[in-house]
């Protein structure tokens, strides 16, 4: 069974919202031209290394850009951040949208627990984000989130 869920943010340019293992995470505030919509299992097996989805990349005005190939993400429980996305090593795809249209991105989030020699998350209910930052031809980087779309591990 997937979760479908919608999600705009995108705070001001060139502001990026740090991400720290263990820390408070929410959505920053604000709205943006990406919209970020997900689909991901809504459960995953406890030991298990990553969980995969795709990530719809729609914008409300035409923007022409780079991004990842990759959107990032990650998942967050009782508020704090438990994973953190995992690295890319890879050259920035180009990312043209219209009005009426969207991009899909993979989307990986490693169940390995962020704290140090941790392990997997262990079971439970987890929230997961997709984080996606869009560097337009003409300005600086701006970052979108999607989610919360909800993961349960067992």
């Amino acid at each position: 069974m997937d979760a479908e869920e919608e999600g705009i943010v995108d705070p001001a340019a060139g502001s990026m919202t740090a991400l720290g293992c263990g820390r408070p995470f929410r959505v920053p505030a604000g709205a943006g031209p990406l919209t970020l919509t997900g689909r991901f299992p809504a459960a995953a097996p406890a030991g298990a290394q990553v969980v995969g989805g795709v990530v719809e990349v729609a914008s409300r005005v035409p923007v022409r850009g780079v991004v990842l190939p990759q959107a990032e993400v990650f998942l967050v429980r009782d508020g704090r951040v438990a994973t953190m996305p995992v690295l890319q090593d890879a050259l920035g795809l180009r990312l043209e949208l219209a009005p009426d249209r969207a991009e899909r991105l993979t989307g990986e989030a490693t169940l390995m627990s962020c704290q140090p020699g941790a392990g997997p998350v262990p079971p439970g209910s987890y929230q997961l984000y997709a984080r996606v930052v869009f560097t337009p031809d003409d300005g600086a980087s701006v970052e979108s989130f999607g989610g919360p779309w909800p993961l349960q591990v067992r």
